[in-house]
């Protein structure tokens, strides 16, 4: 795998963003939800979600969210080449 995840900090490959996302967060009290339809086209993917997420500090705080999810996708391969 050859991926990378920006965010507002760094790039990421892969492996260091599951570890990362790991070590931030309780996997066991957090959820994710998708809320209704999956729209796919050959130039992207969308979807909406809500969360709860626990973060894995002295205080174990749970936040709640939502939000929409829209991945580009390369029309001819169908590969994702970016999120937002």
């Amino acid at each position: 795998e050859s991926a990378t995840f920006t965010d507002e900090i760094d790039t990421y490959t892969l492996d260091k963003w599951i570890v990362g996302t790991q070590k931030l967060f309780v996997g066991e009290n957090s959820a994710v939800r998708l809320v209704g339809d999956i729209d796919v086209t050959s130039e992207r993917v969308e979807f909406r979600f809500d969360e709860d997420l626990q973060f894995n500090i002295p205080f174990k705080p749970t936040v709640s969210l939502s939000g929409k999810v829209v991945l580009a996708r390369d029309p001819s391969s169908g590969l994702i080449t970016s999120y937002r």
